[in-house]
C-alpha cells in the first residue's frame, strides 16, 4: 500500500503502526492517516502472518483526533450540508471505529503522549492500553460543541462505567496517566523510554501463542458484548471445535506436556 502519513514494521508476528505527523500531533482528519490505519489494520487481519498490532504516535502526541483547523474553516469532513458532513462521517471516522472493533488482531495502543477527542478513541477502541507517563487522555468534543461523532459514546462507557463516562465526555476534563490507569484506560504506566520495550514484550508474549487461537478468543471477547448465555455457550462450543482440530493445538499440547515432564524431571 501507498504509505506517507504512518510507518510499519512487522516482526514475529507482531505489527508496529506508527502515525507520522507529529507536526500536526498525528491528526486523524485532514490527513491520510486515517485511511492508512484503516488499511494497515484490514490488510494484517487477512494475513497469517500477523498476530499482534501495536499502535503508536510520532513525536510528542499519540493523536490529537479531529483537526480543529478544519473544523474552523468549515473543510474537508466538516464542509457542506448536514447531510453531507453526517455521510462524511460515516465513510470516514466511523470506518475507523468499525475497524478497530472488528478487527480479529490483538491490538495495543501505545500512548506516547496526549490522546485527544478521536484520538482517545482510537487508543479506547484497542484492546490493551499502555501509556507513558507523559500520556494523557481528554473527551474534548463537548469543548467544541460538538459530540463523540466517531462513536466514542458507544466505546468509553463500556471501559469506564457509565458515570465515569458520563463526567468525562460532559466535563471535557483531561486526565493524566496515572488517573487513567486507575479507571482502567490504561492497562500500565511506564517511563517514556520504556513504552515500545514493554509493548513489544506484551505483544511477543502473545503473538507466541496458537494465532487460531488467539483469534477465536479474541472474536468471543468481542461477541461476549451483546449475546445471552445460551447463544454465546453455542458459539463457544463451535469455536473450540474449530480450535481443536487446528494442527497447532496438536503441536501446543504436545509442547505443553513435553515442558511438564522436563519440570517434573528437574
Amino acid at each position: 500500500m501507498d504509505r506517507s502519513e504512518t510507518t510499519y514494521h512487522l516482526d514475529g508476528g507482531v505489527g508496529v503502526l506508527t502515525l507520522n505527523r507529529p507536526e500536526i500531533r498525528n491528526a486523524l482528519t485532514g490527513t491520510k492517516i486515517l485511511h492508512e490505519i484503516i488499511t494497515t489494520v484490514e490488510t494484517a487481519d487477512a494475513s497469517e502472518n500477523v498476530s499482534v498490532l501495536v499502535i503508536t504516535g510520532a513525536g510528542s502526541a499519540f493523536s490529537a483526533g479531529g483537526n480543529v483547523k478544519d473544523m474552523d474553516s468549515a473543510s474537508g469532513l466538516f464542509a457542506g450540508d448536514t447531510g453531507a458532513i453526517a455521510e462524511g462521517y460515516r465513510s470516514t471516522i466511523q470506518r475507523l471505529t468499525s475497524t478497530m472493533a472488528d478487527t480479529d488482531l490483538v491490538t495495543i495502543a501505545a500512548v506516547n503522549g496526549p490522546a485527544v477527542g478521536a484520538g482517545f478513541d482510537l487508543a479506547l477502541g484497542c484492546d490493551l492500553r499502555i501509556g507513558s507517563t507523559n500520556a494523557r487522555f481528554a473527551h474534548t468534543f463537548a469543548d467544541l460543541g460538538i459530540l463523540p461523532g466517531d462513536g466514542g459514546a458507544w466505546i468509553l462507557p463500556r471501559v469506564v462505567g457509565w458515570q465515569r463516562a458520563a463526567e468525562l465526555a460532559f466535563t471535557a476534563r483531561m486526565i493524566g496517566a496515572e488517573e487513567a490507569a486507575a479507571m482502567d484506560v490504561l492497562l500500565e504506566v511506564v517511563e517514556p523510554d520504556q513504552l515500545m520495550d514493554r509493548c513489544a514484550e506484551l505483544a511477543s508474549v502473545i503473538a507466541a501463542k496458537p494465532s487460531h487461537s488467539i483469534r477465536l478468543t479474541k472474536r468471543l471477547l468481542r461477541h461476549a458484548r451483546h449475546m445471552e448465555l445460551p447463544a454465546f455457550l453455542d458459539l463457544t462450543a463451535a469455536y473450540q471445535a474449530i480450535a481443536h482440530a487446528d494442527p497447532q493445538h496438536r503441536i501446543a499440547v504436545r509442547s505443553f506436556l513435553e515442558a511438564l515432564e522436563t519440570r517434573s524431571g528437574e
